[in-house]
């Protein structure tokens, strides 16, 4: 799914299995300042903050995003509590969700396309698109017409984007 939306747009690739990042301890109401884990959450958190066009892409696991991508937007937390400009700093982007699963997918990841329209209204984002596919072993999805077909259009439209504004240098993928 990923190649097929971003072949020939300048982007930013991050797998999120390539990197550690820890689950959030809340420490939002314990009146001590907040302990920094050393994990690899503020690289990539710095990397999200640059980006205009971000890219979630995830299986469906039990109804919901992977927990790799949960632990990375759950931690959003914690910078919403030691860096007062966050929310600003995150305004702004523009959003992609891609979906894949094989259990009824298109009908039982709309949880998941509702919980990413409430993460943008909270951030200032604007949700541009979303596709779920229907695939449960790697490459599947290639056989989903339907989703193909959607990915190409928004492949097209990304690459007038970088064409009319210049490189998305800054494009990342998550």
């Amino acid at each position: 799914m990923i190649q097929r939306l971003l072949t020939g747009v300048a982007h930013t690739g991050i797998d999120l299995a390539d990197y550690q990042i820890n689950e959030i301890v809340d420490q939002r109401h314990t009146g001590r300042k907040w302990q920094v884990d050393h994990d690899d959450y503020q690289s990539l958190v710095s990397k999200l903050v640059a980006a205009d066009l971000v890219v979630f892409a995830t299986p469906i696991y039990w109804y919901g995003v992977s927990g790799l991508l949960k632990n990375f937007i759950d931690r959003w937390s914690e910078s919403l509590a030691t860096d007062k400009d966050f929310k600003v700093k995150m305004m702004g982007k523009r959003i992609i969700i891609l979906l894949v699963g094989s259990d009824d997918p298109r009908v039982k990841g709309q949880p998941i396309i509702a919980e990413f329209h409430y993460i943008c209204d909270f951030l200032g984002w604007k949700f541009t698109a979303s596709v779920i596919a229907n695939g449960h072993r790697p490459l599947d999805v290639v056989e989903d017409g339907r989703a193909m077909a959607t990915l190409g259009r928004l492949n097209q439209r990304l690459q007038t984007i970088n064409q009319e504004m210049g490189e998305l240098d800054e494009s990342t993928l998550f």
